[in-house]
């Protein structure tokens, strides 16, 4: 280790040292508070556990089913993590190093964790399936919060933590949501793609919150081993172009095979290993570890540590202007803010209002879209049919080959539509909410400022709230074609009937059947989709009334605590008063001190 390395440790330890006194001073101060522990108590405190513990969380992140499973397993040189053809990955899982390994099961509820341990019986792969897979615990019955896993991987002894995290966009989308509140909770991430389909509208608005929230991230471009020489070249090409306008620099984009690498690593085989691609990962990860790991990890704190003490000191500074004025005054300014919610209430219902006629207008353009949808369908898929029935003299060849017909152009067709018209919709709705949350985020301020107004204290805008839309992904249906094509069965029908009316009756029955059929994929996506319209509109606007309730609940709370104590204990007032004007002070000063400014 050169001087210069030395020097810079030195000083990361320096100002790790500075914010654990800041974290702990803050604590302390509000923790001697009369009024009780503000909101924001609770984030300093896991912030303060965070650094004493010391570590950095690296989340594997991307959409459901781009490998992110198979890529830990291969870091950790362990087919450990559930994987398979369907989206796995339910609850968040951290891996941490253990000298001996073993899984520890959090819940929602009060009741306690469980810890496994693998033996001749259990092992901790089968406890995963049971715990954090779709399959074994369909929408989280079992009420699980997250689940940590002791491993003794080398990559794990610089105290980094793995995260495994559900996909975005499956079918499951609560999936998407805890995937989305897992971000605050990283310090880096690799981020997951894949050559087919290429990088999606839901990946790279996921990657926007990501880049927001996230100093270092790294892209990996995954199951290459399946693209020839050009194709990859035009891949990572074509990522680069979409990653570009996110990023402050050209990003770098590394092809990988996860699957190769896993097989590669359980084999001991370091060429295929090299292959595999893994290599310069392992090796671009180890170096970031050792240049950058800590760097990254205290600025993430003192970012959050800084937001919290500004939420915490506008609350004080709310309580304690509120407080001082005299009971006449304070009653005035309590009437002025009531007498300013039925506007702002006027106002979410008008929010409501237009959110509900941009949700009817996007049903109908989706509407317009389906049946573009199903007279392409019928034009493209129907006329192979018809074409098949004028060159088909034979009934029972002409049903074989029908089948056949239908079953490989229904696919063909309707797959690449449903993804193009899911993300055209996705596209649309994520651009009407992202309108809105900026307009409800207008009106949580307004609430706020008003209070800071009323009460002569500095305004801080609230955090801006993240938006998006979550679609479940719809599929298309080849079970409705009838089997028996005659209900009198074919040898009875041969002599009963003749061929010319058994062929005008499987024509006919062809035709309405495949026409049926194509209606009822085309209304299959139309379903699907209007129900996840319809389902992400109505979060957001349920979201929306909570954050205003909370919002004026807590303001309006402050004002009428300092009310009831002015009226009754006039000296005990006068003493939390002095106790909160010495809080805001000394919490001033730590927010301006260096180690939450560097």
């Amino acid at each position: 280790m050169d001087l210069s390395t030395h020097q810079a440790n030195d000083g990361e330890g320096n100002a790790q040292a500075e914010l654990k006194a800041v974290l702990q001073q803050s604590l302390d101060l509000l923790d001697a508070l009369e009024l009780g522990r503000p909101d924001g108590y609770a984030e300093l405190q896991a912030i303060q556990d965070r650094l004493f513990s010391g570590q950095f969380r690296l989340a594997v992140l991307g959409q459901f089913k781009r490998g992110k499973s198979t890529l830990l397993n291969a870091l950790l040189g362990d087919d450990l993590l559930p994987t398979d053809v369907l989206p796995v990955t339910a609850i968040p899982t951290f891996i941490t190093h253990a000298a001996q390994s073993y899984a520890r099961v959090h819940y929602h509820s009060e009741s306690p964790p469980e810890d496994f341990y693998p033996g001749a019986e259990l092992t901790l792969a089968a406890v995963l399936a049971d715990y954090v897979t779709e399959k074994g615990n369909p929408n989280n019955q079992r009420q699980v919060q997250r689940v940590e896993i002791g491993h003794p991987a080398t990559l794990l002894q610089q105290g980094v933590v793995l995260i495994d995290t559900p996909g975005i966009g499956s079918t499951h989308t609560h999936n998407t949501d805890v995937a989305y509140q897992l971000l605050p909770q990283c310090d880096a991430a690799l981020f997951l793609v894949s050559p087919d389909p290429p990088i999606t509208a839901l990946e790279l608005e996921y990657l926007r919150e990501i880049c927001q929230r996230l100093p270092r991230t790294f892209f990996l471009l995954n199951k290459v081993d399946f693209l020839t020489d050009k194709e990859l070249k035009d891949s990572v090409r074509f990522l680069a172009d979409q990653l570009s306008p996110l990023l402050d620099a050209p990003p770098q984009i590394l092809p990988i095979s996860a699957r190769t690498a896993l097989q590669a690593r359980l084999m001991a085989d370091k060429l295929g290993w090299k292959q595999s691609g893994m290599e310069q990962v392992e090796h671009n990860l180890i170096d970031f570890f050792a240049q950058e790991k800590q760097q990254i990890f205290l600025a993430s704190l003192r970012r959050r540590s800084r937001d919290q003490l500004e939420h915490i000191i506008m609350q004080l500074q709310l309580s304690l202007n509120s407080l001082r004025l005299p009971e006449a005054e304070l009653q005035k300014r309590l009437a002025s803010f009531r007498q300013a919610l039925p506007d702002i209430e006027r106002e979410r219902v008008a929010a409501d209002d237009l959110l509900k006629g941009d949700l009817k207008r996007l049903e109908e353009a989706l509407q317009q879209e389906i049946e573009h949808l199903r007279a392409a369908a019928r034009e493209k898929i129907l006329s192979k049919l018809e074409a098949l029935i004028q060159t088909q003299p034979d009934i029972e060849a002409l049903e074989r080959q029908a089948r056949t017909v239908l079953s490989t152009e229904i696919p063909r067709f309707f797959a690449p539509e449903m993804r193009r018209l899911s993300d055209s919709i996705q596209q649309q709705a994520t651009a009407l909410l992202k309108f809105h949350q900026e307009r409800s985020n207008r009106l949580i301020g307004q609430v706020r400022q008003t209070a800071a107004e009323l009460f002569a204290i500095p305004y801080h805008a609230p955090v801006a709230a993240t938006t998006y839309a979550s679609f479940t992904a719809p599929g298309w249906n080849i079970d409705l074609f009838i089997s028996d094509m005659d209900p009198l069965g074919q040898r009875l029908s041969r002599k009963l009937l003749s061929q010319r009316f058994r062929r005008r009756r499987t024509v006919k029955r062809l035709r309405e059947e495949s026409r049926k059929l194509l209606n009822q994929n085309g209304e299959q996506i139309n379903w699907t989709l209007r129900r996840s319209l319809e389902e992400s509109f109505r979060q957001f606007s349920a979201d929306l009334a909570e954050q205003l309730e909370k919002t004026i609940t807590a303001t309006r709370s402050a004002m009428e605590i300092a009310l009831g104590k002015s009226a009754s204990h006039a000296s005990e007032t006068a003493e939390q008063q002095r106790q909160l004007q010495q809080t805001l002070e000394h919490l001033q000063q730590l927010q301006r001190a260096p180690s939450l400014n560097v």
